[in-house]
């Protein structure tokens, strides 16, 4: 499986009072969301592989059989090929207001969890701990400029030798 994600960035917007997640992949399919104070309350355990409502957690301690695919951040390079005119947004231009967060496949390999506004289509991300991590790190300093008052002690990465239940 190729890993559908080439790059991810957040920014704080503070005129909306949001995060914007831009999430570019690898096809240059750009999707973009907003991130709410009240959305994140929701999306911090998960990015954390916890359960948004029960709290269980959703990642096994037990060693993995076998790697899943690396992702190495490096820092942007613009290449003729990657203008503007290329990108294209499957899910409008305009940032998608999420609102929910659904989990498939959650006990497999392949688990995926889709950020979604209340309705229509959203984005569908793999649900591995390489990812939650990469989430974490990209919106931290978002976060932290947002200055919600949140308890930002608890923004620390997934160990990446967990697996999924």
């Amino acid at each position: 499986m190729t890993y559908p994600i080439k790059q991810l960035q957040a920014s704080y917007n503070p005129i909306e009072d949001r995060i914007l997640l831009t999430v570019e992949g690898q096809n240059q399919q750009t999707y973009l969301a907003w991130l709410t104070r009240r959305f994140f309350k929701i999306l911090l355990p998960v990015l954390h592989g916890q359960h948004p409502v029960t709290g269980n957690t959703l990642f096994d301690t037990k060693p993995p059989k076998k790697q899943g695919p690396k992702i190495h951040q490096s820092k942007a390079t613009l290449k003729k090929e990657a203008t503007s005119e290329n990108q294209s947004y499957p899910l409008g231009e305009s940032p998608l207001l999420l609102a929910k967060i659904s989990f498939t496949a959650l006990k497999t390999e392949q688990a995926i969890f889709m950020l979604a506004p209340n309705s229509g289509r959203g984005i569908e991300l793999p649900f591995t701990p390489v990812l939650l991590n990469l989430l974490l790190t990209t919106i931290k300093e978002p976060l932290e400029e947002s200055d919600w008052a949140l308890e930002l002690n608890g923004i620390y990465g997934v160990p990446s030798n967990n697996r999924l239940q």
